[in-house]
């Protein structure tokens, strides 16, 4: 292999991991901790006395977070099998 080709994939590869580092930074950051005030604050909310519609409400932001969070584990999971490729 050419040493320029070389040259080429390992920066490339490097940007890779500069990227995938910012991503899982913003998934943990930016994503997972306003996510778990939203979970924590609807678990409050569910101890309250509420009517059978508010109940519902909030069980149906607990199953929306948990929806996200499976998408943010799926992401974060191919990210690390791509990395283990690379």
């Amino acid at each position: 292999m050419p040493e320029s080709t070389c040259d080429t994939l390992t920066r490339k590869l490097q940007r890779w991991r500069e990227v995938r580092s910012i991503v899982l930074s913003r998934f943990n950051h930016d994503l997972r901790a306003p996510l778990t005030a939203i979970v924590g604050f609807a678990e409050l909310l569910g101890d309250e006395e509420l009517t059978p519609e508010q109940r519902v409400y909030v069980q149906r932001i607990l199953e929306a977070t948990e929806k996200i969070v499976a998408i943010l584990n799926e992401v974060q999971k191919v990210l690390n099998e791509v990395e283990q490729e690379a």
